[in-house]
């Protein structure tokens, strides 16, 4: 037996929670240290413990479980003495301590990233008094809290205590809070730090991430050049062949948008490298990396773009009536036109197909007749032109080289592709790529035949 080993990092709030539990169970773990700055969160071998590649991690003798909550659940259900008041089995108890979970997880741990992160990822100097106010909320539903009991969950120490001390315990370093409006917290606070193990799981780390918090704000208050970030253009992995990548290539260009572009070669496996996947675990093309924001499938993608970088917002519009409409073309493409072309294509790249079925072939018509039918207006989406018609004319102006369009039964498609078209970059961006698509898939065929 391998016993316990817990993937942790004592300045993060949830990794300081399952450190009181495992101190109050007297358990005996292993402990690796996750280097986040180096990311070692991102590696393969931890991506394979936890998708979500965040710590803790817990494996116990091959069991493994991720997240705070789960893992201090199920030490005390495993290793608890019956009956143990950390975790209570009594149905009611229980759920007390379950809501204390979800109000640090939805509540009090969001808060806390939403203050501190800015300033640790980016340049952000400090803390909004917006945000401030957010956090100041937070505290004052504790305290609302802590109105009938001694503890988070009822009148007994438990689990719920450990996830909400060691949250609070970061952000009131960075966010002070006043004992005379606080006092339910602050007895709280002195009771937790009675216990005989708080300083050592939850105390002094604590300290250490307030105290790194000061260090990067003085940092960059004091030595502005540091925060200077050398801004280059956004690069994009991609590859023109692939519809996706040219609806963002489309959007990019209606921006104005110079990307650095970085082709990703499927066929020599290059998306399934290990600095790939770093940047997307589901290995696909499109990839946008934003002086380091990395941003991956083409739809969020392009709101992205739009969002950051438009003059307006004509292409992916804020009012949420006209937003729905684009959305909505964007799932249409998604689920129904590119899902169907895909049946086609993927065969025949990958599996060595020889022919259309017919049967596919009649799906993609089908998918036609929807867009035909969608076009009551010039556009997709209405009137005016948006990023759903670049989704959508990826995949149509692709598809429509091996399954043609009849001009007499789609006229409206046949309008909105020359529409389209007469945009300045629309062949260096859509139209070259889609017929070298379309035509690969052809010949193809003919070889295998």
């Amino acid at each position: 037996m391998a016993g316990l080993v817990l993937y942790t990092l004592n300045v993060s709030a949830p990794c300081r929670a399952v450190e009181l539990c495992i101190k109050a169970l007297g358990l005996h773990v292993d402990r690796k240290i996750v280097d986040l700055l180096a990311g070692e969160h991102l590696k393969p071998e931890f991506v394979k413990l936890n998708p979500q590649h965040a710590v803790p991690v817990l494996d116990d003798n091959g069991t493994i479980i991720t997240d705070s909550h789960a893992i201090m659940i199920y030490l005390v259900t495993m290793y608890g003495t019956n009956g143990s008041d950390l975790y209570p089995m009594e149905v009611v108890s229980q759920a007390k301590v379950h809501a204390g979970l979800h109000f640090n997880s939805s509540v009090l741990f969001p808060r806390m990233r939403f203050a501190f992160e800015p300033v640790f990822s980016s340049d952000t100097l400090g803390i909004s008094e917006e945000k401030r106010d957010y956090v100041d909320k937070a505290y004052q539903l504790l305290e609302d809290i802590l109105e009938n009991s001694g503890y988070v969950a009822g009148k007994g120490l438990s689990i719920a205590d450990f996830s909400c001390v060691a949250s609070i315990s970061s952000m009131m370093k960075v966010i002070p809070m006043e004992r005379e409006r606080y006092p339910r917290i602050y007895d709280w606070l002195d009771r937790l730090k009675t216990l005989p193990y708080y300083e050592e799981a939850n105390g002094g780390p604590a300290e250490l991430h307030g105290a790194m918090y000061h260090i990067v704000v003085d940092l960059l208050r004091t030595l502005p050049d540091l925060c200077l970030k050398t801004m280059v253009n956004p690069i994009l992995y991609t590859l023109h062949l692939s519809p996706p990548c040219r609806a963002v290539e489309l959007t990019a260009k209606a921006l104005g948008l110079h990307l650095d572009q970085r082709m990703v070669n499927l066929m020599a496996g290059d998306h399934l490298k290990p600095e790939y996947l770093k940047m997307n675990p589901r290995h696909t093309v499109p990839v946008l990396d934003d002086n380091g924001t990395i941003v991956y499938e083409s739809h969020a993608i392009m709101i992205y773009l739009v969002s950051k970088y438009g003059k307006d917002d004509s292409l992916y519009p804020k009012d949420l009536a006209k937003q729905s409409k684009v959305n909505a073309a964007l799932f249409f493409e998604s689920g129904v036109l590119f899902a169907r072309m895909r049946t086609i294509t993927y065969p025949i790249f990958l599996e060595g197909c020889r022919e259309i079925p017919s049967a596919k072939a009649e799906d993609v018509r089908k998918a036609y007749q929807l867009l035909e039918d969608t076009l009551v207006e010039d556009y997709v989406a209405g009137s005016s032109l948006t990023i759903g018609d670049f989704s959508c004319i990826s995949i149509v102006s692709s598809a429509m080289g091996f399954i043609p369009i009849d001009r007499t039964k789609f006229p409206r498609i046949h309008g909105w592709i020359n529409r389209l078209k007469a945009l300045p970059y629309y062949e260096e961006a859509n139209g070259g790529g889609a017929t070298q698509l379309s035509t690969e898939v052809l010949k193809l065929i003919e070889k295998r035949n």
